[in-house]
């Protein structure tokens, strides 16, 4: 693990002990050092005999690159434990991400960037701008590195690294909500921003023909025919499910059914069943095709009482009777 990993380590043992209250570590390892006054910071440093103030803390940034620069000169050759080594890497990274926040390093930028994603999955997220302008940081970091000669998927991989989240998987999560929340323009703008380092991608390839759905259908409709026969035969039952949900607003019958064929062989849980009998409900009603829906309908309502976690026979009457049903 390198010193830029060690805060993404942190970070994310930070969130499964808030997620696990039961987990066993030490206080130091998940406290929050964001609410702690500077004073203490500094106090805390004095009692591994690291003496500074604001003014001797920025005089040592300025001759150092990053936290891990500063942590590596403050504490020289001296044997030290790497618990120890540790707890006064995470109070001199709190303080250099406030005083010295006209230099981020790439580890303050995933920081920040991890940081906003939590208060964002948990809700708590007071205004969009925060994680805009992180996500527009992590962007310029890529941007760096590719123009230093990385190319654009290794420099992704790389600069993902030092966050404790999936960015991939974030990235199309966040995006998939601008196009629910009607952001178009921005979600048009991340996927631009991304496009070189995550090229090919299928799901994001299919974000593409969700946001041009809603200036152009008949081009959204041709990229989803694409899509589904470049994809119709992969064991990916979340892809399948995602790209029924998108048909069912800008799908055509015969690729909807054909796709259904294709996905119902891959159904391992009672969940991913009604899963797909709710797409299909959607679709239907849609189309105004109330016998169809109706029939799904009272599949589903017969269901609904079994446990979600229960795994699905593929033989199971309901399902033939499904299908019986989407081929009529």
């Amino acid at each position: 693990m390198t010193a830029l990993e060690r805060r993404a380590l942190y970070n994310l043992l930070r969130i499964h002990s808030l997620n696990d209250p039961q987990l066993a570590v030490e206080e130091w390892q998940v406290e929050d050092y964001r609410i702690l006054p500077i004073a203490k910071l500094f106090e805390r440093l004095g009692s591994f005999s690291i003496h500074l103030d604001k003014i001797s803390f920025v005089a040592y940034a300025d001759e150092c690159d990053s936290p891990e620069d500063l942590t590596e000169h403050l504490l020289g050759d001296r044997p030290i434990d790497a618990q120890v080594e540790d707890q006064v890497y995470l109070l001199i990274f709190e303080l250099w991400r406030r005083l010295v926040n006209e230099k981020p390093s790439l580890s303050i930028i995933c920081n920040e960037l991890d940081y906003y994603i939590y208060l964002y999955d948990s809700e708590q997220l007071e205004t969009p701008i925060a994680l805009q302008d992180a996500i527009a940081n992590f962007l310029t970091a890529l941007n760096e590195n590719v123009d230093a000669g990385i190319e654009p998927k290794e420099a992704f991989q790389l600069v993902s690294n030092y966050c404790a989240n999936d960015i991939e998987t974030f990235l199309y999560d966040f995006i998939s909500d601008q196009i629910d929340a009607e952001h178009e323009s921005y979600a048009h703008d991340l996927l631009d921003s991304t496009a070189t380092y995550i090229e090919g991608n299928k799901w994001f390839l299919l974000l593409r023909a969700r946001v041009l759905n809603q200036s152009n259908q008949k081009l959204a409709t041709r990229q989803l025919l694409q899509l589904t026969e470049d994809h119709l035969d992969d064991k990916d039952l979340e892809f399948h499910m995602e790209l029924l949900a998108f048909m069912a607003e800008a799908g055509t019958p015969n690729l909807f059914r054909e796709l259904i064929a294709h996905t119902a062989p891959l159904l391992l849980s009672e969940e991913d069943f009604q899963d797909l009998l709710i797409i299909c409900i959607d679709y239907y009603h849609r189309l105004d095709q109330e016998q169809q829906e109706q029939k799904i309908q009272k599949i589903f309502n017969k269901r609904s009482k079994i446990s979600l976690i229960d795994q699905f026979d593929i033989n199971e009457p309901d399902l033939a009777l499904f299908l019986t049903i989407i081929k009529s």
